[in-house]
């Protein structure tokens, strides 16, 4: 059992513990260990998210156990009608409980009951068949617009992933 709530600006910590668990353990196989140690160190994730959550533009949601136990996350950063899904991560021991999906749901029906005009997208590893299935599962489509970093000798591909309003109905969420 678990329950979705608004993140809190003393969430940052649990945060910060979620995302660098999960983006490694979700990247694990799909980018370079090399560039995961670089990218995913705890202390600067802290220092991140500890601003990060007290920003006005940002929309963070939690999942918690009934021992308020953090378990996962989803973030938003807003401007205008545009909601860009920064993160949504699930300590990996949590996984295949529905928790991801609640978070999506739940961000997705509160940011559109106070702004139906709403619109949502994503950045996604082109790799990652998982993660875009989900995201399919809620209206996301891949909008031809790519984002490359090079790594070494390998090239990163993350792609676009759009949802408007009217692809899935308030009433159906």
């Amino acid at each position: 059992m678990f329950c979705i709530r608004k993140a809190h600006s003393k969430d940052f910590a649990d945060i910060a513990h979620i995302h660098c668990k999960s983006w490694h353990d979700a990247y694990l196989n799909l980018l370079p260990k090399s560039y995961i140690n670089n990218k995913n160190n705890l202390i600067e994730k802290t220092k991140m998210w500890q601003e990060v959550i007290t920003h006005p533009d940002v929309i963070i949601w939690i999942a918690y156990d009934a021992n308020h136990k953090s378990l996962g996350f989803i973030g938003y950063f807003t401007k205008n009608n545009s909601y860009e899904i920064t993160t949504l991560y699930v300590l990996s021991e949590y996984h295949g409980l529905g928790i991801g999906s609640k978070l999506m749901k739940r961000s997705l029906q509160a940011i559109l009951s106070f702004n139906i005009n709403a619109n949502f997208y994503l950045w996604v590893l082109e790799d990652n068949a998982s993660a875009i299935h989900f995201y399919k599962k809620f209206g996301f489509v891949y909008d031809g617009e790519k984002s490359e970093e090079h790594y070494k000798d390998i090239q990163i591909v993350d792609i676009k992933m759009i949802k408007k309003n009217e692809d899935l109905p308030y009433s159906r969420l």
